[in-house]
């Protein structure tokens, strides 16, 4: 007998760990699945509160900066926690949910998670329309960076480097130094 696979939508997702039945924590939706995050490291910590930082500390107040604390629905049947998410400043969320178009950038910090961010969160991503994504790779130590999203691509891209220092595209002037994030600042 074969066993038939159901998968979840966001709403009937939100429904079932609303009711506390899912883990609080380490878990997203995606295409449909439950699927349980990767264990985060030290140097994972390190490059997220690291990006954080750099990041608020340039903001003034045009973007937010979620650090660990978005649920980001990309449509009916995925809701990833980004590592980091950049919200444009247009609007109060105090009682609205932040979505897809109030987005400017996703940044997913990589140990052991590289091909899962790379391959399914890329499509997922760019068939969302996030203007831009980041992969910060710690273990060596480089930056994947994609924009221009497409159907389920980004058609722009490169591969930084630990000394390198990168930018949002819809905030040029806000410098983000690769050696601070891997902690090799000297």
């Amino acid at each position: 007998m074969a066993l038939a696979l159901h998968l979840l939508t966001v709403e009937r997702y939100e429904r079932i760990a609303e009711t506390g039945l899912l883990p609080v924590r380490g878990i997203e939706l995606i295409d449909g699945l439950v699927v349980e995050m990767s264990p985060k490291g030290v140097r994972h910590a390190e490059a997220a509160s690291q990006l954080n930082k750099v990041l608020v500390l340039q903001s003034n107040e045009r973007y937010r900066v979620y650090c660990d604390s978005l649920s980001l629905p990309l449509g009916p049947r995925s809701e990833p926690e980004p590592d980091i998410a950049l919200v444009r400043e247009t609007r109060s969320f105090a009682r609205e949910r932040v979505t897809v178009a109030d987005v400017a950038l996703i940044i997913e910090v990589a140990d052991s998670s590289l091909a899962f961010d790379l391959g399914t969160k890329v499509r997922n991503y760019a068939g969302a329309g996030i203007p831009e994504y980041w992969v910060i790779d710690v273990k060596t130590n480089t930056a994947h960076l994609f924009w221009n999203p497409a159907a389920d691509d980004y058609r722009g891209g490169r591969i930084a480097a630990a000394g390198d220092t990168i930018a949002p595209r819809e905030y040029p002037d806000v410098s983000v130094p690769l050696a601070r994030v891997f902690g090799r600042e000297t």
